[in-house]
């Protein structure tokens, strides 16, 4: 479950969907905050107005004609429901909020009085009920926007407390209201907008897999694949176009090297096996001796000649990936056991150790030929280059990835970082006399037999000792979750 979201969240289309969506919510939210702030928000700030402007008429009338005249005022004005009002002394009260300022035990006066004697008015917030009317349920608890303070006399004296409030139940309803449908509508949008997202990535996902698995297949040699089309002359359709034109042109000039790359072998080779032939013949035949040994080192160059063509011609098909569908479920155990076994007695007569680490268990999409020559290739180096009294050691193991990695590794001089790349190129040598056998394809052949496994083929530091840092050279072979683990006999 939570890989699948992992996945879904990694799909650049469904991030860009999801942000599109939320967008939108955020566009929504900002439209219909607006229309509750023209609404809901302009009538509270109405209503605010009015009831300062009373509060500023009834403090004008204390203070022209007194407290009596005030009282009057309130209680005309609370008979005729105009408004909430409670005037209020430490002896009396008045006002159609005068039940709230009672308590059990008798009168207390200003307990609903806010605010500070001498300063302004603040705002207060009251709700009230109305018993013994006929719809009850509409006038309970309704709530009040007021302003509170103190009513002061000439010396500075605390006279009355004075609430002057409005019901404001409705406007509060409606504002209710308009936030639930803001919230309300802002969630389905959200959901439709997400649900829109999974639809959107999902169709353009399946067509990106296509793409994805033209290229898969195409790398591994299946130049004859194309991209599906739909000819909706969108994007994606005419990318395949293109792709499907770049396809062609592709396989043309594949299909023109290899017939070259052919041509050349055919037209090489013979000649050259017909030297080695003749040179061979004629060395037995020859009664001297020293012309004999010249004929013979000729027709080793001959033969050394041909196996070099022959690597080339095999790196560049290996290359091309046209053995990949030769690659079976193996395991490699077994023919790293033979050659362990083939390479043992070799080190000993050079005056190497040998060290086989081999796990059991363990499987892999593999060509038994290829993988067995590229282990024989990186084996056969390790013994070249380590210094007698040196040691070689080759292993077979799972790594913290959990993938399979066959490693082999020594205690010779190594070689420099900065070279670790470069020597998987053909033809090159770190020994620039090139004084030493060979034609520096063993390396690059192994690089083409693990990218044709898909493999990561790494060089490093190896088993440090007196001769140099040593060199490690791993293959380390991609997780295949259809694999199956292997059975011990």
């Amino acid at each position: 479950m939570l890989e699948s979201l992992s996945k879904l969240f990694r799909n650049t289309l469904f991030r860009l969907s999801l942000l599109g969506a939320v967008l939108f919510v955020v566009s929504l939210f900002a439209s219909l905050g607006y229309v509750y702030y023209a609404t809901v928000a302009s009538e509270l700030r109405a209503v605010d107005k009015t009831i300062q402007a009373e509060v500023d008429e009834i403090q004008n009338i204390y203070q022209t004609v007194g407290l009596p005249d005030v009282q009057r005022l309130i209680v005309l004005r609370s008979f005729a429901f105009e408004g909430r009002y409670l005037l209020e002394t430490p002896n009396w009260f008045v006002g159609n909020l005068g039940s709230t300022a009672m308590e059990q035990d008798g009168y207390v006066p200003f307990t609903l009085i806010d605010g500070v004697p001498g300063k302004p008015f603040v705002s207060k917030h009251l709700t009230y009920a109305i018993q013994g009317e006929d719809d009850v349920d509409d006038l309970q608890d309704r709530r009040i926007r007021a302003l509170s303070g103190f009513l002061i006399g000439p010396k500075g004296e605390t006279v009355a407390g004075l609430i002057v409030g409005r019901d404001v139940e409705e406007i509060m309803r409606t504002a209710d209201r308009v936030r639930t449908a803001i919230i309300t509508s802002s969630l389905i949008a959200l959901f439709l907008g997400l649900l829109s997202s999974l639809f959107v990535s999902q169709r353009f996902t399946r067509r990106i897999d296509a793409f994805n698995r033209l290229a898969t297949d195409v790398r591994a040699g299946q130049l004859d694949r194309r991209a599906p089309r739909n000819y909706s002359e969108d994007e994606l359709d005419l990318l395949a176009e293109h792709l499907n034109a770049m396809l062609d042109h592709i396989d043309r000039l594949m299909k023109a090297m290899r017939y070259a790359g052919d041509s050349i072998a055919h037209d090489l080779r013979s000649p050259l096996t017909r030297l080695r032939t003749r040179l061979e013949s004629t060395a037995t035949e020859m009664k001297d001796d020293k012309s004999a040994t010249a004929l013979w080192l000729a027709a080793e160059d001959a033969d050394q000649l041909l196996k070099t063509f022959d690597s080339v011609l095999r790196i560049a098909r290996l290359e091309a990936g046209e053995q990949r569908e030769m690659l079976q479920e193996i395991d490699p155990k077994i023919i790293l056991d033979d050659i362990a076994e083939l390479y043992e007695p070799a080190c000993e007569d050079v005056g190497l150790g040998f060290l086989a680490q081999i796990d059991e268990g363990l499987l892999i999409l593999a060509d038994r030929g290829l993988l067995s020559q590229a282990v024989s290739n990186l084996v056969e180096n390790a013994i070249k280059y380590t210094p007698k009294g040196g040691a070689v050691k080759l292993e077979l193991s799972r790594n913290m990835d959990n993938r399979v990695v066959i490693s082999i590794s020594d205690d010779g001089p190594g070689i420099p970082a900065m070279d670790r790349e470069r020597v998987k190129e053909r033809f090159v040598r770190l020994d620039k006399s090139r004084t030493a056998p060979g034609s520096g394809l063993g390396l690059a052949m192994v690089d083409a037999i693990a990218t044709l496994h898909e493999a990561e083929f790494v060089l490093g530091d190896g088993m440090a000792s007196e001769h140099g840092p040593g060199l490690s050279v791993k293959i380390i072979f991609p997780r295949r979750r259809h694999l199956r683990p292997a059975i011990k006999e």
